[in-house]
């Protein structure tokens, strides 16, 4: 036999006596009895992971999944006993799984009302609060339909002081326009104590149930968490209250009555022969659930559609907490390793949309589409924090994926937002359409943290207080390749595109485009360093359209904001709040360039900060001021061997600020980055996915306007 021959047989043999790829099916038509052959295959992931326990093999299993709809009655729920590796893969494009049930038999009661019986899984159960009709979230009856109106007077009652921050019970009385309340006026006292009411306050919201409405007064009454002093309810807080049968009025709108049917006003174009309506019968679709000395790892969903998932408010409802911290993602993930979600889409929820929480390390969510979410899209690491440097979440990495149009329940939630975690990367995302931030990172407040700690021995043995302090463990976060924009949507304020909260040590915010970032009141900015941030680094960034300022820091030390671009920011274009010994940050080699507003605001000439080697251009004069001073004095008082020239981008009306040439870049050590890399890539189909609609790229645009009048 010759070398050939024998190398052949090898190989032969080697093949033969390697086991193959065990392979599970699922169909729509499947029954969980089956054997999960391709001729005899399953009808759930629940059901493969059942059988896949039952093979006890550590070799990878492929759960192959046949196109089709699948039902959700519960989440599919993954513990320490689920050690195989397994890989669930959807083998076409319209593999969906709904939480949901499907709403049919609608009928018509006037020319633009239409009605269904409640379908049988909620019957005898809680109302549900959420319902999607031909892939859109319809809005349960609300006043106003278009807005906010505004509280004109807040009373609070405290009746438990409590021990913490917050007073543990007290009651608001909040007095509004007899104007907006008057659909109230005719509604039983059922029907009010049902009614949600939602007050948009400065960065957060409170959702409660209306305990009491006064009619003669215009006054409602809510209960529950005392205010926050340094957030309250005020004369300038918006709210709008849905659930109120007077009030489905509105094509879109929505309302479930005690009849027995849900009842709703049909959009423009849509047929009751062909309606497709759907209600939420879970909040989750996937519970990963391992502990810390067994982690579950090595799970793959790939090419797989998730929709339709639920929220119900208890009947103490929601009180406020930034970033819709605690709440929930339909996806929850808890000590797990190398878990993946890929080509996926998940839609149409109650909550966020994942959660990497609790010792979650080197996992992914790739090429996915996050959209319609009740909250935000993505949350890594836990907001509480452990001693226990295991809890700590690391390595994740959210890339390629198009993450839009949240806030919903929840307007307060981030796009993408790393508590307590460290070494993720968020690249080249589409983070776009929130009320609040766009990438949020720590989740600490201030340089380090204290916990007080009692009855310690001191060295005579009597007990005492002793302070521990703690840094935040969200250091070396990579944010960057993002296009960030349509955030805020003039509802919510103290917001960021990317916003740095706590030291953050190491965080890396680099080559991301970020605009339209637009504010209640105060704070629309496009890089936010907060809270004590610590050696961040922000270069290669563009930023513009923003309203308060393209970079702002309230309070940090030693940060680097270097060659980026800041253009025309409504406000100001760069701004600084306090005053602290140490150096603050460095700004160097950037461009900023404007056409109304300050160049600069805040105390920057008390400021220790280190300014140099930036181009300065105001497009309505030659000769802007500077802290009130010409230029030539503040660049010999604090921004030394800097320019005040027109850059040269090519059409910068048009947001095209590539550069012309070179040569006033050459002369402050500018160096172009290319911009157009930044986004999501691939197909052309993907990339156009991601551009935002141009509806509502409108409808920011008309608020804007409205509000700057």
């Amino acid at each position: 036999m010759n070398l050939i021959g024998l190398l052949l047989l090898i190989l032969t043999l080697w093949a033969s006596a390697v086991p193959e790829a065990k392979t599970i099916y699922l169909a729509p038509d499947g029954e969980d009895t089956h054997p999960g052959t391709q001729e005899q295959p399953l009808a759930s992931m629940t059901g493969a992971r059942d059988l896949i326990r039952k093979l006890q093999t550590s070799d990878t299993v492929y759960v192959k999944i046949a196109p089709g709809v699948y039902f959700l009655n519960g989440p599919l729920e993954l513990t320490p006993i689920d050690a195989t590796p397994v890989v669930f893969e959807g083998m076409g494009d319209e593999v969906t799984f709904y939480g949901g049930v499907q709403v049919t038999n609608w009928e018509k009661v006037g020319d633009q009302l239409w009605r269904s019986p409640v379908p049988s899984p909620y019957h005898g159960h809680f109302p549900f609060e959420q319902l999607f009709v031909n892939g859109k979230r319809a809005i349960r009856a609300r006043m106003p339909n278009k807005g906010f109106f505004e509280v004109k007077v807040v009373e609070e009652t405290i009746l438990d002081p409590g021990k913490g921050r917050l007073p543990e019970f007290a009651i608001q009385k909040v007095r509004l326009n007899p104007d907006d309340v008057a659909l109230l006026k005719n509604e039983s006292s059922e029907a009010i104590k049902n009614a949600v009411i939602t007050f948009y306050h400065k960065w957060d919201v409170t959702r409660k149930y209306i305990d009491h409405f006064d009619a003669d007064s215009s006054t409602v009454f809510i209960r529950g968490k005392g205010m926050q002093p340094w957030n309250q309810l005020d004369k300038i807080t918006k709210y709008k209250i849905e659930n109120v049968p007077a009030a489905l009025d509105s094509p879109g709108e929505w309302l479930l009555k005690e009849d027995g049917y849900v009842y709703y006003i049909p959009r423009e174009g849509e047929e009751i022969a062909s309606i497709s309506a759907f209600l939420p019968v879970t909040d989750k679709f996937i519970t990963i659930s391992g502990d810390k000395s067994n982690p579950v790892k090595h799970k793959t969903f790939k090419n797989i559609r998730f929709k339709v998932a639920g929220y119900h408010m208890p009947k103490h409802g929601k009180d406020p907490l930034q970033a819709a911290a605690p709440v929930d993602a339909s996806i929850m993930v808890d000590y797990a390793d190398h878990i993946v979600f890929e080509n996926c889409e998940i839609a149409h929820t109650g909550l966020y949309g994942v959660w990497f929480r609790r010792q979650c390390t080197n996992s992914s969510i790739k090429n996915s589409y996050l959209h319609d979410l009740g909250a935000g899209g993505v949350k890594i690491g836990d907001f509480l924090y452990h001693e226990d440097d295991q809890d700590v979440s690391s390595n994740n990495y959210v890339h390629n994926s198009i993450i839009r149009d949240g806030g919903h329940l929840f307007p307060s939630a981030v796009g993408i937002i790393i508590f307590h975690s460290r070494d993720n990367e968020i690249s080249h995302n589409e983070i776009a359409d929130f009320r609040y931030s766009g990438v949020s990172v720590g989740w600490m407040w201030g340089y380090e943290a204290t916990k007080v700690v009692t009855n310690v021995p001191n060295k005579n043995g009597d007990p005492e207080w002793k302070e521990e302090h703690f840094k935040s463990p969200a250091t070396g976060n990579v944010i960057a390749y993002n296009h960030i924009h349509h955030l805020g949507w003039g509802e919510l304020s103290d917001m960021g595109g990317v916003y740095i909260l706590s030291e953050a040590i190491d965080t890396q915010v680099h080559h991301n485009v970020i605009h339209h970032i637009y504010s209640a009141t105060y704070g629309g900015w496009g890089l936010y360093t907060d809270e004590g941030a610590t050696h961040v680094t922000m270069e290669n960034n563009l930023v513009y359209s923003c309203k308060n300022s393209g970079f702002h820091q309230h309070y940090g030390k030693e940060n680097t904001i270097r060659n980026n671009i800041f253009a025309f920011n409504l406000k100001g274009q760069v701004q600084f709040t306090r005053v602290e010994e140490h150096q603050s940050f460095e700004f160097t080699n950037n461009i900023v360039y404007t056409n109304s507003g300050e160049m600069l605001l805040g105390n920057f000439k008390e400021a220790n900060v280190k300014m140099g080697n930036n181009c300065y251009w105001d497009t309505r004069t030659s000769e802007p001021f500077f802290q009130n001073m010409p230029f030539r004095d503040w660049e010999k008082l604090k921004d030394r061997h800097s320019i005040l020239a027109d850059p040269g981008f090519v059409d910068a009306e048009n947001h095209d600020f590539r550069l012309k040439s070179q040569s006033v870049a050459r002369k402050i050590g500018f160096k172009p980055f290319d911009y157009s890399k930044v986004g999501v890539y691939g197909s052309k189909e993907w990339k156009q996915l991601a551009t935002l609609d141009g509806e509502r790229a409108e409808l920011f645009e008309e608020i804007v306007r409205e509000m700057e009048k």
